[in-house]
């Protein structure tokens, strides 16, 4: 049985949170190069498993159920989180996280569609930022004892991770000696939270697997990469390296030194930091040097950016966990784990043992690495990936029902499997607990709600203008395609779902069929979700974006026809 701890949360719920108990699973995973197999694992423990079998079980959930569930990879460590105010639901959705996190068995295809579909589509659109794409190409030309193993990976380097290195990976780090659950209430009592995490995760190591494969995907069917246009160039990157304690005083003054930098009557080059925390608990302070400065130039360089940083007042301050992404009751509960389990995250007026600032500063570690200029717009960030991943049809694990008859269709393509969570708390299910759609869509989604209102607004003024001048707004409308709810650019979308079909979308998001694309690999993300009063079917880095509107066409048609009704707007 894994370790399980309550942590008092003191404060009592604000009015109307949605979230009263919160879970997370702290699983200890190392990341020992560049592969991103700790970020695959990841990924794999919302694939399914023998007590919750769906591949679609997380999004039907996280989509119309009050509940929230999701997952991030740090080096060294991977956080699963569960949220919500229904505690039997929590329970559940515990019991869901946990069956997927020491599950190991899984089909070929479902491990290809994930690596190579979803993985790689996600790292594309990250390595899109010229931003991002300098930074990893500078870990990746590290050579530094010191230097980051990137838990990401890169869109290139998680295809070489094959179907066994996953599977060991899982055994290896995903058991129970390994993981961690942290849970919190303001309102419930912490003895009975326990106890109920307790008898969920019991019934799951009870049960244990019982799972086949299924035949691998032909290899060729692996995705590649796509590359951009733009041509890097080679730069020296110096590098210190210094203890994340003083990670808070040097962002504060990060933007001060940048601006001294580029101050200089010489262009001296970039200064950066990377605040992740490496293996040694260090961080890196970077100095991208101009691509004409010669040696004596660069070590002029290094003296400036090191009597800039000597001559403020940087100290050493206990890091506590934060990360924005993640809900303010998730830090708190890593950042109290943090605090109990490692010294070096003790109560903020701890005394440090640490160097002074400035002896850090007397080692520097210069590289080489290829990069693109700094604030120059990526060109290709719009531009559709390659279309070279052709997922195969889904032949799902067979986990065995007990009765003997398996072996008889081994081989065969599987019914869709239910989603328990929805089925089993089925009066829960409600569009008002559809998420906020993702800030990246906000564009396309404004786009569409101002189509709407625009039109809208003319209807509304008919009965005060003149036929001759309603004609020609409308006329106008037109040339800007009002009616059409679909807006894409580059590989992501949304579709703005009329409101005589919102009460077809409970049907259509608890059924496997929906979320196909995104789990055989098309799309990075797919979902359905709300901004400013409309409900929007969405995509990101979706290799079939330009279709999706047929796509969702298709779907409400279908619906349509299974009720006998056909009048869905072209």
């Amino acid at each position: 049985m894994i370790n399980i701890r309550y942590v008092p949360h003191n404060a009592q719920s604000p009015e109307g949170s949605a979230s009263s108990f919160t879970g997370v699973f702290v699983v200890n995973t190392p990341a020992h190069d560049h592969s991103g197999v700790s970020h695959l694992a990841e990924h794999m423990c919302f694939r399914g498993s023998p007590y919750y079998p769906a591949d679609h079980e997380l999004f039907a959930a996280n989509a119309l159920l009050p509940l929230s569930i999701n997952a991030t990879t740090y080096a060294g460590c991977t956080y699963f989180y569960v949220q919500s105010y229904n505690k039997a639901l929590f329970t559940s959705a515990i019991q869901f996280m946990y069956s997927g996190l020491v599950n190991t068995h899984y089909s070929q295809c479902a491990f290809e569609a994930e690596r190579n579909g979803v993985l790689v589509n996600e790292l594309t659109m990250l390595e899109g930022n010229i931003d991002y794409a300098n930074n990893i190409a500078i870990r990746r030309n590290d050579t530094s004892p010191m230097a980051y193993q990137h838990a990401g990976g890169f869109s290139d380097s998680v295809l070489e991770i094959s179907f066994d290195d996953l599977i060991d990976y899982k055994k290896t780090w995903y058991d129970s000696d390994h993981i961690t659950l942290l849970v919190s209430s303001a309102d419930a009592d912490g003895n009975e939270i326990i106890s109920l995490c307790s008898q969920a995760i019991a019934e799951v190591e009870a049960r244990g697997s019982n799972a086949k494969s299924c035949g691998a995907m032909p290899r060729s069917k692996a995705a590649e990469a796509s590359e951009s246009t733009l041509t890097p160039t080679e730069n020296y990157v110096s590098t210190w390296w210094v203890p994340q304690e003083f990670t808070h005083d040097l962002l504060e003054v990060e933007s001060l030194i940048q601006k001294n930098v580029k101050s200089s009557s010489v262009n001296l080059g970039h200064f950066f930091i990377d605040d992740e925390v490496n293996h040694a608990d260090m961080i890196a302070l970077r100095f991208v040097h101009n691509t004409k400065a010669n040696a004596q130039a660069r070590k002029d360089a290094r003296k400036n950016v090191v009597s800039l940083l000597t001559d403020l007042n940087i100290e050493a301050k206990p890091r506590l966990f934060s990360d924005a992404k993640l809900p303010e009751a998730v830090q708190r509960l890593i950042r109290d784990f943090q605090q109990q389990t490692h010294s070096r995250h003790s109560e903020p007026h701890s005394p440090l043992k640490l160097s002074p600032f400035a002896d850090y500063l007397c080692s520097v570690h210069v590289c080489q690495a290829g990069m693109h200029e700094v604030d120059v717009k990526n060109k290709n960030a719009d531009t559709p990936i390659s279309d070279n991943w052709v997922p195969t049809v889904e032949v799902e694990i067979d986990y065995g029902d007990g009765d003997g008859d398996e072996d008889e269709d081994e081989g065969k393509v599987k019914a869709n499997k239910t989603a328990l969570l929805a089925t089993n708390f089925a009066l829960l299910l409600s569009l008002d607990n559809l998420p906020v759609l993702p800030r990246l869509l906000h564009k396309l989604a404004a786009l569409s709600v101002q189509t709407t209102q625009t039109i809208q607004s003319a209807k509304s003024t008919q009965t005060a203008q003149s036929a001759k001048s309603i004609k020609s707004l409308l006329s106008t409308q037109r040339i800007q395609n009002p009616e059409n709810r679909f807006q894409c650019i580059g590989n992501h979308w949304v579709y703005r779902v009329d409101t005589q079909f919102h009460h077809y979308l409970i049907d259509i998001v608890t059924d496997a069929s929906f979320w196909q694309p995104r789990t055989n690999g098309e799309c990075y993300a797919l979902g359905v979700a709300q901004f400013n009063g409309e409900i929007f079917i969405y995509g990101a880095q979706d290799r079939q974006a330009s279709t999706r509107d047929l796509w969702c066409e298709n779907t409400f048609a279908q619906i349509d026809s299974n009720a006998g009704v056909s009048h869905y707007p072209a």
